[in-house]
């Protein structure tokens, strides 16, 4: 186990673009401060500074990272294979040490920083090392793709539904499924029922039959006759009405062939 007073500790506040961190010694002394983008060519120079003011003093350096798997999760990974000791930090714990100090004019980079490295410094021995796994990692990304995938599919069914329903009051008579194949194709066709003008049954089977080949011409019937009882569904500035539904089925489509 490391004395204290052994240790250089840079605490890093971690951005989404860049990182601030601040070098201290173990009584809490400032020593150097150096802003990086967040990228590996930068995580170089970090480590190389940091390298230099350690053997200067002639220090161990320790890092202390704000929540190693967010937004520092690539410095982690960077520091921790190239044989530098990493502690995770919680973000209450940092939480703390910042409402301990008097109150900043605004948020402060090089403040915040600086609190991590103390939290680094108070609770040494107590702090977890970093680990973040990319086996973990990318099974997360991958769980958090999906529901998006989910929701975004959701919204795309709510948003035709609400066009449909004033275009086809009784489309779901006709068709069960919003998304189905044929009702896909039907939406993106037919988008309202002026577009229906003039075809027939029989016409409207053979173009379901492209689809799908169990459609039968009671369904085409089926249709036809839901909307001459719906009556005129038309309404103002029903061509932008018409593209939105083209868009949503498309959305819909793009967003199956991803699943």
């Amino acid at each position: 186990m490391q004395k204290r007073e052994n240790l250089l500790y840079v605490g890093i506040d971690l951005h989404k673009e860049s990182h601030t961190a601040v070098m201290v010694n173990c009584w809490n002394e400032k020593l150097e401060v150096v802003v990086i983008e967040n990228k590996p060519s930068e995580f170089k120079k970090l480590a190389e500074k940091v390298n230099r003011k350690s053997r200067h003093l002639g220090l161990d350096p320790i890092y202390g990272l704000e929540n190693a798997y967010g937004h520092g999760r690539s410095l982690a990974v960077w520091l921790i294979e190239n044989g530098y000791i990493v502690k995770d930090i919680n973000p209450a714990l940092a939480y703390d040490q910042r409402k301990s100090a008097p109150m900043l004019p605004k948020k402060n980079d090089e403040h915040d920083a600086y609190c991590v490295a103390t939290v680094l410094i108070n609770q040494l021995h107590t702090l977890p090392d970093a680990k973040p796994k990319d086996n973990e990692w990318t099974l997360a990304q991958l769980v958090n793709r999906r529901d998006l995938l989910v929701k975004d599919g959701i919204r795309f069914k709510n948003g035709l539904h609400e066009q449909i329903s004033m275009a086809y009051p009784s489309y779901s008579k006709f068709f069960s499924e919003i998304d189905g194949k044929c009702a896909m194709y039907f939406w993106k066709t037919y988008p309202s029922p002026a577009h229906l003008q003039e075809k027939t049954a029989e016409e409207l089977t053979i173009e379901f039959k492209e689809i799908s080949s169990i459609i039968r011409k009671v369904k085409a019937e089926m249709i036809l006759d839901c909307i001459q009882h719906d009556g005129n569904t038309f309404r103002e500035y029903q061509e932008s009405r018409d593209f939105i539904t083209t868009s949503l089925v498309r959305d819909l489509e793009h967003q199956k062939k991803k699943n």
